[in-house]
């Protein structure tokens, strides 16, 4: 049975997330030492509107776009736009994630590594 409680947050909540998201792949990136020289290297981010599509991008890329990796076509609709632009200026992202139960979390969380899983293996993404 496929959990409809991505849909259930805000947009600006769905972006937040995706951004979170990002942030703790780029910190991860880091702790582990990964030679930002590989210029190479793709990681899986998450498409910074919010959707959840599953966005290839290098550590440099990601760096020179200030986190706001995208999917080609992305943000893909005016509400989506608007909730990028009104994240950007809020002064804490995290202040509006909290806004999503626990229990909302553990799911999104669980349905966006369905998703990751999914796309990884069908697309080879490294």
């Amino acid at each position: 049975m496929r959990s409809s409680v991505p849909w259930e947050a805000s947009a600006v909540e769905r972006v937040a997330l995706a951004r979170l998201v990002n942030e703790e792949i780029r910190g991860l990136a880091e702790r582990l030492d990964v030679d930002v020289r590989q210029e190479h290297h793709v990681y899986a981010w998450m498409c910074a509107c919010g959707c959840f599509t599953i966005v290839s991008a290098t550590l440099r890329e990601y760096d020179a776009s200030a986190g706001q990796v995208f999917a080609a076509g992305h943000p893909a609709d005016e509400e989506r736009a608007a909730a990028t632009e009104a994240l950007k200026r809020a002064p804490d992202p995290s202040a509006v994630t909290a806004r999503v139960d626990e229990r909302k979390r553990r799911e999104l969380t669980s349905e966006l590594s369905r998703r990751l899983e999914r796309q990884v293996m069908t697309n080879g993404v490294n």
